[in-house]
């Protein structure tokens, strides 16, 4: 294992800041468009992609959430009709809670995800080429929250 020296370390400091600052302008985007946090558009992200509902246990996996955090970003936007909260009792679990995204939460979502898809092309991908997305992905892989 290479030792941990300088370069390796302004290499981490480059990636978390771009990464922060690509969110930011991303984020910002977000919501003077539609009033949305980026937690808030990743969580009816990931409601969409998972055939529009999913437990709060399965969420907080996924999002890499803390419970109570993510029982504030469901509430705002139940609040906003985007999602509902239902209890959904299983076998090994008689308090779980089931998360639906409502037919207003899925037209914010698809609005809001070509926002998101455009601002990710502009503000990241564009300055990328093939090759230097390929080494990206194989570097990232590497690293321990992305390793499967």
């Amino acid at each position: 294992m290479p030792r941990l020296d300088a370069e390796r370390v302004a290499l981490w400091r480059a990636f978390q800041t771009a990464g922060e600052v690509v969110s930011r302008s991303i984020e910002a985007e977000m919501f003077d468009e539609f009033h949305l946090a980026l937690p808030q558009f990743d969580l009816l992200a990931a409601l969409a992609q998972s055939n529009d509902q999913m437990r709060v246990k399965e969420l907080c996996e996924i999002l890499s959430a803390v419970p109570s955090s993510l029982s504030r970003r469901i509430d705002s936007l139940v609040e906003r009709g985007y999602v509902t909260r239902e209890e959904a009792p299983t076998v090994d679990d008689n308090r779980a809670v089931m998360v639906r995204l409502t037919r207003m939460g899925r037209l914010v979502w698809r609005d809001s995800n070509i926002l998101y898809r455009r601002a990710i092309q502009r503000e990241f991908a564009n300055g990328l080429s093939e090759t230097e997305v390929s080494t990206m992905v194989r570097a990232l892989t590497k690293i321990s929250p992305f390793k499967k």
